[in-house]
Parts: structure tokens; sequence; C-alpha cells
């Protein structure tokens, strides 16, 4: 089975009938959590529309618990993209899983047929000095941030180094 091609979505909207503690989105090479409006209710929107890749993303869905149990509150809640291309109607994707109604707002508009998306107030390469590396991985997930604090000597670029497998830590 194919790759399937990117796709964009504007916003995202959870609400449930049980209690929610929290959830989160699971894409590939990127995890979001969705934020909370009130009481069974989450919504992230987003600035500007999110590309998706892959065959499917999920949900995990992080249940309160009134009671002790070995038995874990959480639900994974897999969407299949093509569910979600061929089902949706008037920019909108509508599900019910698990005593959770799932819409999904898809993006008006459409990635080219590369399946990149066009960038917006791009600059042209400055090949004079050198371009930052740290711009990627926050514009593919912005809620994506490290912070390592620590007394000097004790392992922090060591600790970056080893974790992401860089040759050498930019201080």
């Amino acid at each position: 089975m194919s790759a399937a091609r990117p796709w964009r979505i504007s916003y995202i909207e959870l609400r449930s009938t049980k209690d929610v503690e929290y959830i989160e989105a699971i894409f590939v090479g990127c995890r979001r959590s969705i934020r909370r409006q009130d009481k069974n209710h989450f919504r992230e929107e987003f600035s500007e529309p999110f590309t998706v890749r892959g065959e499917a993303f999920s949900f995990l869905v992080y249940w309160k618990k009134w009671y002790s149990s070995s038995i874990p509150a959480v639900d994974n809640i897999q969407i299949h993209v093509h569910d979600v291309l061929s089902n949706s109607r008037s920019h909108k994707f509508y599900t019910e899983r698990s005593k959770l109604n799932i819409t999904i707002g898809l993006s008006s508009d459409h990635l080219p047929a590369d399946g990149l998306p066009a960038q917006v107030n791009s600059t042209p390469p400055n090949t004079d000095s050198l371009r930052p590396t740290t711009e990627a991985p926050p514009n593919q997930c912005p809620r994506f941030r490290i912070l390592v604090i620590g007394q000097s000597g004790v392992g922090k670029s060591t600790l970056i180094q080893r974790a992401f497998g860089i040759e050498q830590a930019v201080e």
C-alpha cells in the first residue's frame, strides 16, 4: 500500500459525554495536546493549516478514573486518512468513537501535486551566512520544546548529543 498524500487540517474538536482528563493527537513524527475549552469540550485551532502525513493518526483519550484499578483509563482512537478524505462534507469530517464526538476541519487550501505545502512569506536563502537549523522541528510540531538546565560541567550537552544523535551541540 502506498503512502497517503499529505493533507491539511485547520482545527480539531472533540466532545464527550464522559469525564475526560486530557486528549493528545498523535501524528507521524508529532504529538500534540488538544486544549480543553470546558468540562468535556476540547478544541485546537491551527493558525496555519497543519500538514498531516501517513495513512492514519490517533487520539489518546485519558479518562478520569473514579476508582483505583489496574485497567488503564486510556483509549487509543485511530482515524484513517482515507475515511477522513472520503467522508468529509463542506471541509469537515465528523465521526463518533468511544463516546467521543470528533470533528476535523479540513483546510480549504490544497497541497500542490508534489505534496509539499506552499511556503508563505518565505525568504530566499542567504548563502553568505549560516542558516539556522532549529526552525524545522518547531514548524513541524509547534508544541515541541526542550529546556535543559544544570550547573556547568554536569553533562547537559552530552545528554542532548546522545539523545538526538548529534555530534556537536549548538550552545
